[in-house]
């Protein structure tokens, strides 16, 4: 067999990269530099020009300074930038220079022993084979580093400019997903129970009667309490018991059974109007993180997808690649999104067909461990995860279908016209 190492000798060279970047910071000081020769020579106008339009002319650079600034600055931060691509390649390319050694050692002894030396004990493949596999395994680690190193550095140059996106990053990796499913489901806990006290009375309080047959009793209207009076009110508790499934409900005969028999074990059915306002506040709030969430892993897949295309296809027009990265992100992110809401939906299902807390702590660990399962990278899917793998087919469905006849319809403009107006109302709330 032979080693394919293509992939790992495309790379830029690290020296000219360091050498190149340090212009880009240079660039930036030279044009803040002659901004401030020229602010400083029009600032000579304020005294000497007071005619129509001067207040106009004076304030120009009021805004030209700080933007200026600005880009001086974002240039010294891509030279940075830049500067560590160049050391990440250099780092990599020590690595290449190691790993051409082992392939070079190995087509060695495969030249000096083309029908294979003698197999290592307890070895099903001759040394030579395994040299080589190794080798090509080493190659496709290495190619998929630099591939890394690439979108980690078309990521940060993006950040420089519109953000790094850190907390979108935390909400949306690996534990980021088991704290928001944690609180999403303890956001549900907190519920309210109804229960008679008596409430004092410093001074009497006339209480009428409400019941006819109270009135004929006592031949009055009402009375004069002075001892307290017991009135029904709302108190919080945790709900530790799930919910009755109306799936189940209607449709297993044994649940069902099960629920009417043992009542107990199941939350009672509260509308919204019968919660504290504690606890209805806490509900509130698990509903806004869900959707909170929804709208950061949009906001992800987006900024990855604009990170790929950069980097792929820089000669791309700004606004085509933004409406792509658009499109990418609300596909993916949707479906991303619909396997968490499935995952919930099955703890919950679970959960309320055990019943009692044991059901709820089962329904929360099965609805987390799905979200969590499908978040983690899978060798056999090339280190994307099953998120991953059903976003990029929901992507090429999606991709196929807007070429569709229908699509290109009248009322698949007015689609598309909906869809963009959509997009565009998302990203004013969670960014670009």
């Amino acid at each position: 067999m032979s080693v394919d190492t293509s992939r790992l000798f495309d790379w830029p060279s690290p020296d000219a990269v360091e050498s190149a970047a340090p212009v880009i910071g240079a660039g930036g000081r030279a044009y803040l530099s002659s901004v401030e020769m020229a602010a400083a020579t029009w600032v000579q106008l304020n005294a000497h020009y007071g005619g129509d339009g001067a207040e106009e002319i004076q304030d120009v650079f009021g805004t030209v300074m700080p933007h200026a600034g600005l880009l001086a600055q974002t240039a010294e931060q891509a030279t940075g930038v830049l500067i560590d691509f160049a050391e990440g390649i250099r780092a990599l390319v020590a690595e290449r220079d190691a790993l051409m050694l082992q392939v070079h050692a190995a087509n060695r002894a495969l030249l000096e022993f083309p029908d294979g030396p003698e197999a290592k004990a307890g070895s099903p493949l001759p040394s030579t084979e395994l040299l080589l596999r190794a080798a090509a395994d080493s190659a496709a680690v290495l190619a998929r580093n630099y591939t890394l190193l690439e979108e980690t550095t078309a990521g940060r140059l993006t950040g420089i400019v519109l953000g790094e996106g850190r907390l979108t990053n935390q909400i949306t990796d690996l534990s980021g997903t088991v704290v928001t499913g944690a609180v999403s489901r303890l956001s549900v806990l907190p519920s309210s129970r109804q229960t008679v006290v008596k409430i004092p009375t410093p001074s009497p309080v006339y209480v009428p009667y409400d019941l006819e047959a109270e009135r004929l009793r006592y031949l009055a209207r009402g009375r004069w309490v002075t001892d307290g009076r017991w009135v029904l009110i709302s108190v919080n508790q945790l709900e530790l018991r799930p919910r009755v499934s109306r799936v189940l409900y209607r449709h297993s005969h044994r649940y069902r059974n099960e629920v009417d028999n043992n009542r107990a074990k199941w939350a009672p059915a509260l509308k919204g109007r019968d919660l504290t306002k504690t606890a209805a506040a806490f509900r509130a709030g698990g509903a806004a993180l869900s959707v909170a969430t929804a709208g950061f892993t949009i906001a992800d897949e987006r900024q990855d997808a604009y990170n790929e295309l950069l980097q792929a296809h820089p000669e791309m027009h700004p606004d085509d690649m933004n409406g792509r990265a658009e499109a990418a992100g609300l596909v993916k992110g949707g479906t991303k999104i619909g396997i968490d809401v499935l995952a919930a939906a099955n703890g919950a299902l679970i959960g309320s067909a055990i019943g009692g807390p044991a059901g709820t702590v089962a329904g929360a660990a099965v609805g987390i461990g799905i979200s969590v399962v499908t978040s983690l990278e899978l060798g056999f899917l090339g280190n994307r995860t099953l998120k991953d793998a059903a976003a990029d087919t929901a992507l090429e469905l999606a991709d196929s279908f807007m070429e569709s006849d229908l699509m290109k319809s009248g009322a698949g403009t007015a689609a598309r016209g909906a869809v963009d107006a959509v997009a565009d109302c998302w990203n004013k709330l969670f960014g670009r």
